[in-house]
């Protein structure tokens, strides 16, 4: 018997695509009516991003314009229950003027057939 795919391996999954900058690859990992709830003061990628779409362009570009080389996310917990994933993690990267960057996070990904439908994002 094979293994299943879990939600967490599919939000793991996701950090590691983010630590490429793969916005195809991210993108994907989203339905068509996806949301992206960040609204995070203070903060000029804050914001309620409705859809695919505006989570791709008016986020994740802006995120790699700021992230040139990706986002390394260290997972620090995750949990599982029904649709929903919790985390807790730190991303890294490297600023496009030569700054490092590290911030905490917690993630709330809700799931609809094995895709991201929302993500709710907190920061430290």
């Amino acid at each position: 018997m094979e293994n299943a795919v879990t939600l967490v391996d599919t939000v793991t999954a996701f950090f590691a695509a983010g630590a490429t900058g793969d916005l195809d690859a991210l993108t994907e990992f989203f339905a068509e009516d996806a949301i992206w709830d960040n609204r995070i003061d203070n903060d000029p990628m804050g914001g309620l991003y409705e859809g695919r779409d505006a989570i791709r362009t008016e986020l994740l570009e802006l995120l790699f314009q700021f992230l040139p080389n990706g986002i390394t996310t260290t997972i620090e917990r995750i949990i599982e229950s029904g649709n929903t994933v919790v985390c807790l993690n730190t991303g890294y990267g490297t600023t496009v003027e030569g700054q490092q960057f590290t911030k905490r996070y917690a993630h709330i990904f809700d799931f609809r057939n094995g895709v991201v439908t929302r993500v709710t994002e907190f920061r430290a």
